[in-house]
């Protein structure tokens, strides 16, 4: 397993303990781990040129499912409010308010693109699909107006699309030292 900050780094021992337990776990009913599913969504946010807190949050995007529970139970908080929020405040702590918020949102961001684009969840998976009926599904013109409202909306919908893209089984990605830049750009700093 690759290391993903610097060695002596306790967050790289965490991450690196939380990823190595669940690496090779399918991710969510997916043809790709979760390890994959990390990497492609880092990759496809770094090609898309987005800037390193948002290809940091592509890479951690998840990191509330690794903390939650065991593989078995993914589907079951696989895209709630829950995941994101245990996962965006657990990367506050150690990263610029970009990275944590756009990953407490974009759960929320699902629900806002199927309410927002037609045709949106018709390009999902099918267990994307049904993780969105169990996240409360499209959201009301209400949330919709206070979604956008909120800070981060727009990293999170950016990182919506990532997520949803990074699905492809076999696909050659680089492993985690090659973002080690992205996330050192994106830790705090105080």
């Amino acid at each position: 397993m690759s290391v993903l900050f610097a060695p002596s780094s306790d967050l790289s021992d965490l991450v690196t303990s939380l990823y190595g337990r669940r690496a090779n776990d399918l991710y969510l009913g997916e043809p790709v781990t979760v390890y994959d599913h990390a990497l492609q969504s880092a990759t496809i946010a770094e090609l898309d040129g987005a800037p390193s807190s948002l290809i940091t949050a592509a890479l951690l995007h998840d990191v509330g499912q690794l903390i939650r529970g065991a593989a078995e139970d993914a589907v079951r908080f696989a895209d709630d409010e829950d995941h994101a929020r245990v996962g965006g405040d657990f990367l506050a702590s150690y990263f610029l308010p970009e990275v944590a918020g756009a990953v407490r949102l974009h759960v929320q961001a699902k629900r806002f693109l199927s309410a927002t684009e037609a045709g949106y969840p018709a390009t999902l998976t099918p267990a994307a699909r049904m993780a969105l009926v169990l996240c409360g599904g499209a959201m009301s013109t209400d949330e919709t107006a206070r979604f956008r409202a909120r800070p981060h909306a727009d990293a999170a919908i950016r990182l919506r699309r990532y997520c949803d893209r990074a699905k492809q089984r076999n696909l050659t990605v680089p492993g985690f030292r090659h973002f080690a830049h992205h996330v050192d750009a994106s830790a705090r700093r105080d």
